[in-house]
């Protein structure tokens, strides 16, 4: 099946039995070629002429991406303070009584 894209109503689709249809709001050719909103957002739900508020792949790979960034961000920023705790803690005269009694705390 040819994915169709999405129908607009200046440019509905034409649909058929094989039609793979969208995700989103889209305009469709009813086989009679009755002009037919199958809308996918609670907007176009309650007026067929609001805008789309549909979830776009591009929109949430943005959102994804940029979420994913900032995760790495701050691990990054958490690795060099605990790498820094790490070293101080080693560096310290009870270092291996601190680090004992770490491991009992947490079962290790």
């Amino acid at each position: 099946m040819k994915d169709p894209g999405t129908g607009t109503r200046e440019n509905p689709l034409v649909t058929t039995l094989d039609t793979q249809l969208p995700v989103v709001c889209f305009w469709f050719l009813d086989p009679d070629g009755t002009l037919c909103l199958a809308p996918g957002c609670t907007a176009r739900i309650q007026d067929p002429e609001a805008q789309c508020l549909c979830d776009t792949l591009a929109a949430r790979l943005d959102r994804l991406t940029a979420r994913l960034q900032d995760l790495q961000e701050r691990q990054d920023t958490e690795n060099v303070w605990w790498h820094a705790l790490s070293d101080v803690v080693r560096d310290h005269p009870d270092g291996q009584t601190i680090l004992t009694a770490t491991r009992n705390r947490t079962g290790r």
